[in-house]
């Protein structure tokens, strides 16, 4: 998991956000009364699990990349908020941990052991209790024009040489002991400039500091560069979307 060592500075700042309206949003559709047991597992910074922290009773972040663990720390002093922290793989959770009411999964499913996993979100899973796979994306249209440009510098520089991850999504739950239930979703804006842009490459996996090494600052001029036709009047307006799929036991 080295290549977000690189990244954790400038996830909390740069990587598309979850709105309050987000975590509003969940908890009514859930009920959650103040009362649940939360995991969030992949917690990163702990975007999630602090986002949730009103609307449950306790939270746990588990995620094995150490300055992530570290940004998460920070973030929850600096709000106030005790954030018990695991460091860890979610295949290697132990057996006495317990269960919980809601898991909590960000952009993290992909790094995840398939067989390995599912054991263990079936063993920690409480009755009745819920997996959210969640992400926030750009609008892949109109409003936003600039899209496609980036995400053309993407793949140029991309250690992955892919967009998404779809196919691994959308096939994750199959035949297994889950079930998709609904989706939950909120759309919402905020203002973008081409370098909070590039910060966000950055964030990526795929294009962190340590994947790109010396070609940092030609991935730089590169963003700058196909994304300055869009920018000239400066800051713009970006349309995003976040979104929680909901699993439940069949």
């Amino acid at each position: 998991m080295g290549r977000f060592a690189t990244t954790a500075e400038t996830y909390r700042r740069f990587r598309e956000p979850y709105p309050a309206g987000f975590f509003a949003l969940i908890a009514g559709r859930l009920a959650l009364d103040g009362h649940q047991a939360l995991i969030d597992l992949g917690t990163g910074p702990g975007v999630l699990a602090l986002g949730l922290h009103p609307y449950v009773g306790s939270i746990l972040g588990v995620d094995p990349e150490p300055n992530m663990l570290a940004a998460a720390r920070n973030d929850a002093a600096a709000a106030g908020i005790e954030l018990p922290l695991m460091a860890g793989r979610t295949e290697d959770l132990p057996a006495d941990i317990g269960t919980f009411d809601v898991i909590t999964i960000g952009r993290a499913l992909h790094w995840m052991d398939r067989a390995a996993t599912l054991p263990v979100l079936e063993r920690i899973l409480a009755p009745g209790g819920a997996i959210l796979i969640c992400g926030t994306s750009p609008v892949k249209d109109a409003r936003n024009p600039w899209f496609e440009a980036f995400e053309s510098v993407n793949l140029a520089y991309s250690a992955r040489k892919t967009t998404g991850w779809r196919e691994i999504y959308e096939n994750w739950f199959t035949d297994t002991p889950f079930v998709e239930g609904e989706t939950i979703e909120h759309e919402f804006t905020q203002m973008i400039t081409p370098e909070a842009l590039f910060e966000r490459l950055l964030t990526r996996s795929s294009t962190s500091p340590a994947v790109l090494g010396d070609r940092t600052e030609s991935c730089r001029e590169d963003v700058m560069a196909a994304l300055a036709p869009f920018f000239r009047d400066g800051p713009r307006t970006e349309t995003l979307k976040a979104k929680a799929t909901v699993y439940r036991r069949r």
